[in-house]
């Protein structure tokens, strides 16, 4: 590869010295076509044929809609997300809750027959700041929960009156379409959140009741709708309540910038092999879909969110070190992150944090520079494949864009290292229903999640920030909270089908399910020291050895 290590286009990775995989990724992507476009005005700043077509953000809450459309005039839209949720902040109980959704919200035109409480139960983490921790009693079984939903969208003028033909969309067009939820998976809950003290329901500063439909990702893009320089609003009617139209007033940006996000990445040095003690300069700029620069001290311009950047490690343990550059724009926070337990680098038993007064741009502005570390005094077992990340965000002319990056790297030894294997294709079969890319939109870009993956997911889902974002607690409380998971849930061997993963037995995952393990013990247990009493594997439960 050339001096820029690599480009992420939407999620998908195209080294630069081979220019032919643009188009293949995007096609993946089912946003690139030449043939069904039309022909585009002269402006150069309207993406045509060639390019990506933007896709926008649609939020309707509570019957209303959310903000105005900033545009741009003769460009051609698709859709990446359309929220309709409804919220009520001012209920006091689950059955309030329900009560609510189904009779005062604008959900109440929905088929609430067969609706009941399947489950209540805790998402928190042991270790993680109490305000992160949620309790949600979880409505489900209603009908219009696996009934199709359509929209219809009309471009307006000056006077309410309809420019060209309405677009017609239904969940059948978005990747979305079996399950009409976003990642968050909720359709229907009342939830207790930001807590003062773990655990105790009475000190939540949040009860809210909140119920969701969610379009996510168009998956047709011959379904395109054109914003003439006469446009005026955007009319939404749903097929559910097409009598109530939300308008979304329509503002024509004065002087536009190309569309779309690209994220490149330049290390140094560039080597084969690291190792234990060296520091490593990561420099990372971002473009458009055009490939021009995007100014990073132009955020407020050009609508770039945040750029962070991280170092995380093994493969194989990818918990067991991570660092981090966070530079949020939009919110002014900028920080250096640094987290490795076993290693010793930790501050109260949390993150060590260190607050930046401003993000470490380089002296154009134009790009980024940050230092990783690899640890001087890191042991012979986690040698292996590390890998330098970043994820960035554009906000932009209706447009809300994320594009990563992410360059495995090999310290200590040149041998790779790989994730241990589960038991997720057993059930998430790719081409079926339960392909886990149709079950969960991606958070990040349109490339669909897939089970193959596991250990990218964890880079980023780790034991940082206090394990507020752990991905193996978020699988188990997924799993043993569903009435559908097909197999018996003290039968760990039916996702740990590997004796390296049935071995790995976490204190915080146990109490996924076992919320009073070790409660009353003053010994804080390690992970590494729950195998000094818990030694007997053969029944695929963990439980205790002799006394």
């Amino acid at each position: 590869m050339g001096p820029w290590a690599a480009l992420v286009v939407e999620g998908y990775i195209v080294e630069r010295t081979k220019p032919y995989l643009v188009t293949f990724v995007l096609t993946l992507a089912g946003l690139f076509f030449t043939s069904a476009c039309q022909q585009q005005s002269g402006n150069p700043d309207i993406l045509d044929s060639r390019t990506e077509l933007p896709g926008l953000t649609l939020y309707i809450k509570n019957g209303q809609p959310v903000s105005s459309l900033d545009l741009v005039a003769g460009q051609d839209y698709v859709f990446d997300r359309i929220t309709l949720e409804v919220e009520n902040r001012d209920i006091k109980n689950s059955q309030g809750a329900l009560d609510w959704l189904r009779k005062q919200s604008s959900f109440r035109v929905l088929n609430w027959e067969g609706v009941r409480e399947a489950r209540a139960y805790w998402r928190n983490f042991k270790d993680t700041r109490p305000a992160a921790d949620i309790f949600a009693h979880v409505f489900e079984g209603a009908a219009w929960m696996t009934e199709p939903n359509a929209l219809v969208l009309s471009v307006l003028d000056d006077q309410g009156s309809p420019l060209g033909a309405p677009l017609h969309l239904s969940n059948q067009d978005f990747l979305n379409h079996l399950k009409q939820w976003d990642f968050d998976m909720i359709k229907s809950e009342f939830r207790y959140e930001d807590f003062a003290q773990h655990k105790d329901r009475n000190s939540a500063k949040v009860k809210r009741a909140v119920g969701k439909i969610v379009f996510v990702l168009q998956t047709n893009p011959s379904k395109r709708f054109h914003i003439p320089p006469e446009a005026k609003s955007l009319r939404v009617a749903w097929d559910k309540s097409p009598e109530e139209a939300y308008l979304f007033p329509v503002r024509f940006i004065a002087s536009p910038l190309p569309y779309g996000l690209q994220i490149e990445a330049r290390i140094a040095p560039e080597k084969d092999l690291y190792m234990p003690g060296e520091k490593i300069r990561a420099t990372f700029r971002l473009l458009n879909g055009r490939g021009g620069a995007l100014q990073l001290s132009e955020w407020s311009k050009n609508g770039v969110t945040r750029l962070i950047a991280h170092l995380d490690g093994p493969r194989h343990d990818p918990t067991f070190y991570h660092e981090e550059w966070l530079n949020d724009f939009t919110g002014n926070r900028f920080a250096y992150h640094l987290r490795s337990p076993a290693l010793g680098l930790v501050q109260d038993g949390q993150t060590i944090t260190k607050p930046l007064e401003k993000p470490p741009l380089d002296p154009d502005g134009s790009s980024m520079t940050v230092e990783f570390h690899i640890p001087a005094d890191l042991p012979e077992r986690s040698y292996g494949t590390f890998e330098i990340r970043a994820t960035t965000g554009r906000n932009y002319g209706g447009q809300f864009i994320e594009a990563t990056f992410h360059a495995p790297i090999q310290v200590g030894k040149r041998e790779k290292t790989a994730f241990e294997g589960f038991g997720c294709n057993a059930c998430h079969v790719p081409g079926t229903e339960m392909e886990l890319g149709l079950l969960i939109p991606p958070m990040v870009g349109r490339e669909r999640l897939s089970v193959d993956n596991l250990q990218e997911c964890v880079m980023c889902h780790d034991n940082s920030r206090g394990g507020s974002r752990r991905l193996d607690k978020y699988l188990h409380l997924i799993h043993m909270n569903r009435d559908n998971f097909p197999a018996d849930k003290n039968n760990c061997k039916v996702c740990h089908i590997t004796v390296a993963s049935i071995k790995k037995v976490s204190l915080e995952v146990c109490s996924t399910c076992h919320e009073t393990i070790h409660a009353d013990d003053p010994v804080r247990y390690t992970d590494n020291e729950c195998q000094n009493c818990h030694t007997d594997y053969s029944s695929g439960h963990i439980v205790p050895g002799p006394a």
